[in-house]
C-alpha cells in the first residue's frame, strides 16, 4: 500500500486523540486499532491512549512499515520550553519547494500531530483531509517537531490490533431478549459488591413461587439460567 494521507477511519472503539488519528490517516488501521497497537507495544505501561509522545506514534508507524526521518530546515526553529520555534504558517511557506508530490511530513505545531503533504493537510480535530490554507488548520501554533515519513509498502503490524470479542456477549445478549419475551427485568446498575446483574421476575410470578431468594448473580449465564427458569413457570 502506497504511502499516502487518507481519511481518519473510526471503528466502533474509535479514539478521537491525534496521535492514533494520524496512524489510522497513515495506514488501514481505524484509530482504535491504532491506540490499540500503541498500548500494545507499551508492554502494558499504558492502558488509556490520550495525550502521545513521540516514541510512541513513531514505534507504531514503524510496525506498519513507516520509517520516520526528523527534517530540519535553515532558517526554521523548532519550539522548546525555552524560546518559541517557528510558526506552522511559517514553516510551511519555508517548505514550499519541499513539499512536492509524495513527501509526507507528521508535524507536532501546538502540542497537535498533524500531517502534511504537499497543500494537503488532516489531523485528528479536523478528521477530514483539507487544503493547508483551511481555515480550521492552526497556522499561528509553534511547530517543535517534524519527521519525513517514508515506505516502499505500508503494511498491517505483526501484532494483533483487532478489538477482544467480549466472552460475555452472547450470553448478555440472550438475556435481554429472554427478559423481553417474558416481561422480566433486569437491572446492572448496582455496585460490583452487590453483584452484576439483578434479575427481576414477571410480575405475574408471586413472590411466593419465586424460587430464588437472591436476584443479583455475577455473570451473565446465571442471568440467562434464571430467566430460562421463569419462561419454564410461565410455559406450565
Amino acid at each position: 500500500m502506497k504511502l499516502k494521507l487518507r481519511l481518519i477511519k473510526d471503528g466502533k472503539d474509535k479514539n478521537r486523540y491525534c496521535g492514533p488519528s494520524v496512524i489510522s490517516a497513515l495506514t488501514s488501521l481505524t484509530t482504535g486499532e491504532a491506540a490499540r497497537l500503541i498500548r500494545l507495544q507499551s508492554n502494558g505501561r499504558v492502558t488509556r491512549v490520550m495525550g502521545t509522545h513521540s516514541g510512541q506514534v513513531v514505534r507504531a508507524l514503524k510496525a506498519c512499515n513507516i520509517q520516520t526521518k526528523y527534517f530540519s530546515k535553515p532558517g526554521l526553529r523548532y519550539h522548546t520550553y525555552r524560546r518559541p520555534g517557528s510558526t506552522l504558517a511559517a514553516w510551511l511557506k519555508a517548505t514550499k519547494e519541499d513539499r512536492t508530490e509524495g513527501r509526507v511530513f507528521l508535524i507536532v505545531a501546538g502540542n497537535h500531530w498533524q500531517l502534511v503533504s504537499g497543500r494537503r493537510y488532516t489531523c485528528g480535530r479536523i478528521r477530514d483531509i483539507v487544503s493547508i490554507r483551511d481555515k480550521r488548520v492552526k497556522r499561528r501554533a509553534r511547530v517543535s517537531d517534524v519527521w519525513e515519513l517514508v515506505s516502499d509498502n505500508v503494511t498491517k503490524p505483526d501484532l494483533d490490533v483487532s478489538k477482544p470479542k467480549d466472552p460475555n456477549a452472547a450470553a448478555r445478549s440472550k438475556a435481554y431478549r429472554l427478559a423481553k419475551k417474558i416481561g422480566a427485568e433486569l437491572d446492572t446498575q448496582f455496585i460490583r459488591t452487590y453483584g452484576d446483574v439483578w434479575v427481576y421476575p414477571p410480575s405475574s410470578i408471586k413472590d411466593e413461587d419465586d424460587p430464588y431468594g437472591e436476584h443479583n448473580v455475577y455473570e451473565w449465564s446465571e442471568a440467562v439460567e434464571m430467566l430460562e427458569t421463569y419462561q419454564r413457570m410461565l410455559n406450565k
